[in-house]
């Protein structure tokens, strides 16, 4: 049913809204939309400004960043050149350094060469000064007169041989003749009547330094021995200002009456003389324990001691063993030689000798133990210590009453054992050890057991090559035994594979030549011809042999 002119139309508009069709209501609707429009615009534009805002802010943020990247790049750069300088110049300042050092080096090392050679020619110009002042010098004390040697108890014959003596030695240093060993050897007592003679003795002392140092025939093993003379104190009093400026090699004071005032001399000598090679104090009594221990305490600094010779030095108050084992402890380092001779020496059981020896001592080659209180318990723990030493060289024993055949015989073994091969293989080759004198001893009944020869001679370096001496108890053993022909059952134990050895052996050995040429070792009387050792060697392993060159082929 529609309604005429009261029903009032209405439309949609286009945001859905409803709009009225009346005349006043479009108006308004016009305006809204404009409104909005016109909202919406500025809004579009606020969003593009704000974009555009933020666009150019992001491009700003990221010139930004790319400055700051390039600063960056450009601060590494600089702190890579600066580290750069730095390095190169850290590197100059080391080179300078280094530079520098090395000229301070080489100005102390030029200014030490220059003081050197002043000092040389400071010394040679003292040299030629003291051989022009020598030229004139003669020999002008007067020896005493004869009416007072009638009044004192002295041999007329030993004090000339003293005053001959005296002037000889005291012409060769003035006059710079002789080879630099000067040796006062002449058996007398002192007498004040000498004195005069030792005053011209010392200063000619004194001044032989410039002979010994500059000499054209200069050695290097000059030596002083004083034999069997007294020296009381005066005379040590020249002796020791004489020898603070003259230094020799080895110092020899045999039987001199030294007393307490002389071991001073001679210590305060080693003590002040860095070439002192030897030090001989023999029959020169210690009556004190403290000199012991200095002399000890001076061996272990000493730069150059090699030979110490205490024989017969033993004191009253002095026990000889730990004598002995203060020295060989304070010597085992650097002394070559010790001689402990004549000192009353007992262990009493005590085994410090085997043992100090089973350590093999590096430098010790000759040791002297002959005539002390020794015994066969002590023999027998030497001989086992040398089967573990290889460095000592020459070891005497003899005159040791309480040795008895028993302790040489235990000796012997260790230095030649002939009771097999490897027996002898296994030997001691290097030690020459000292026996009894041949003679038939009627207590002990020490006969032949002089091995000596079979380690050679002390007195032939080369001899004691444990190479050599090897090989010729090998020979000495298949020459005795071929000799019985017992050579072929003894061979039942030794394998086959030795045989080259044994054959090189008796090939080397033979070659040797004899004589007493320092540079071989001569051969033992009543060694077989190579030739018959080799059939006879060679007869026995004639099958063996075979079987042997089978397997090794």
């Amino acid at each position: 049913m529609s309604n005429n002119g009261n029903t009032k139309k209405r439309r949609v508009g286009g945001d859905g809204a409803r709009v009225s069709i009346d005349g006043g209501g479009e108006s308004n609707s016009a305006s809204e939309l404009a409104a909005i429009k016109s909202m919406m615009q500025e809004l579009v534009q606020q969003n593009r400004t704000q974009t555009n805002m933020i666009n150019n802010m992001q491009g700003k943020i990221n010139d930004i960043q790319e400055e700051i990247t390039q600063l960056s790049k450009k601060c590494m750069s600089q702190n890579r050149t600066q580290t750069s300088m730095m390095q190169n110049m850290q590197g100059d300042i080391t080179r300078l350094t280094n530079r520098c050092d090395r000229m301070e080096r080489d100005n102390k090392r030029s200014v030490l060469n220059m003081n050197s050679r002043f000092d040389v020619v400071e010394d040679k110009l003292k040299y030629h000064d003291i051989l022009l002042q020598n030229q004139k010098w003669k020999y002008l004390v007067p020896r005493p007169p004869d009416e007072y040697w009638s009044r004192t108890d002295v041999d007329d014959e030993e004090v000339e041989d003293f005053l001959n003596q005296i002037k000889k030695c005291t012409e060769e240093m003035r006059y710079g003749n002789g080879d630099g060993d000067i040796e006062l050897d002449a058996q007398v007592l002192y007498h004040e009547e000498l004195l005069p003679h030792w005053k011209e003795f010392a200063n000619a002392l004194e001044q032989y330094s410039f002979y010994l140092n500059h000499s054209v025939n200069k050695r290097d093993d000059s030596k002083l021995r004083l034999g069997d003379v007294d020296l009381p104190e005066d005379v040590i009093n020249l002796l020791s200002q004489a020898l603070k400026s003259t230094h020799f090699h080895r110092i020899v004071l045999t039987n001199n009456n030294l007393g307490q005032r002389g071991w001073d001399f001679a210590l305060n000598s080693l003590e002040n003389n860095t070439i002192m090679k030897e030090l001989c104090l023999e029959d020169n009594p210690i009556n004190s324990m403290k000199d012991i221990e200095r002399l000890c305490q001076i061996v272990r600094r000493h730069p150059s001691l090699r030979i110490l010779t205490l024989c017969n030095c033993k004191g009253v108050d002095i026990n000889g063993y730990e004598m002995l084992k203060i020295i060989m402890n304070a010597g085992k380092r650097k002394l070559e030689l010790i001689d402990l001779s004549n000192n009353s020496i007992s262990t009493g059981g005590s085994v410090f000798i085997s043992d100090f020896l089973a350590t093999n001592p590096k430098k010790m080659e000759s040791l002297f133990l002959e005539g002390n209180q020794l015994d066969d318990n002590d023999a027998i723990g030497i001989a086992g210590a040398l089967k573990q030493n290889t460095n000592l060289r020459f070891l005497d024993l003899t005159n040791n009453i309480n040795i008895t055949r028993t302790g040489w015989m235990a000796l012997r073994k260790t230095e030649f054992d002939d009771t097999s091969l490897n027996a002898a293989s296994d030997c001691n080759h290097s030690c020459n050890i000292k026996y009894p004198s041949d003679e038939e001893d009627e207590n002990n009944m020490i006969v032949g057991l002089d091995t000596s020869e079979m380690n050679g001679d002390r007195n032939c370096n080369n001899a004691f090559h444990p190479h050599f001496v090897r090989q010729k108890k090998i020979y000495s053993i298949l020459s005795s035994r071929n000799r019985d022909c017992s050579n072929v059952e003894h061979f039942d134990n030794v394998p086959v594979e030795l045989l080259p050895d044994m054959l090189y052996t008796i090939k080397e050995y033979s070659n040797y030549p004899d004589g007493d040429n320092n540079m071989s070792i001569s051969k033992v009387r009543g060694h077989v011809s190579p030739l018959s050792l080799v059939y006879e060697v060679c007869r026995h392993w004639e099958e063996s042999l075979a079987a042997f060159e089978a397997l090794s082929s």
